[in-house]
């Protein structure tokens, strides 16, 4: 994607991130333009709670994803992602499980070569959401 490309996409999202809008139709317009950007088959906003990652929102996951907590000692992926301050790329021969095998839209079972890319969202030195 052209840099013009990517500063049109964000043009548009602030365009429609009015505060009126509730948090949860803000957060998918924030996704949507996720997968504009970065072509993936999903994309979620995760956010910190105790020692586990609740979902805000997703685009590409089954809806029942939405009522999941993940334990981020059951997912080694999200706590490395959550563990660095800037984005990661987990490889496609990555070797730690996915959490979201089974969840992806389209997609049974386990996914056969993925990559992901992470990055912590910090609110006052602490990371709040991923």
């Amino acid at each position: 994607m052209t840099s013009s490309a990517v500063l049109a996409t964000f043009v548009r999202l602030i365009g429609t991130l009015p505060r009126e809008l509730p948090p949860p139709e803000r957060y998918q317009h924030l996704l949507g333009a996720l997968r504009e950007l970065f072509p993936c088959n999903a994309v979620a906003l995760l956010r910190l709670d105790g020692d586990c990652l609740l979902p805000l929102a997703v685009d590409g996951l089954s809806h029942d994803t939405l009522g999941r907590r993940f334990r981020l000692q059951d997912h080694p992926r999200l706590l490395t992602l959550l563990q660095r301050r800037g984005p990661t790329r987990l490889a496609a021969d990555c070797q730690l499980p996915d959490p979201y095998d089974g969840l992806v839209q389209g997609q049974t079972g386990q996914l056969e070569v993925h990559d992901c890319m992470g990055c912590p969202l910090y609110v006052d030195e602490h990371p709040g959401a991923c």
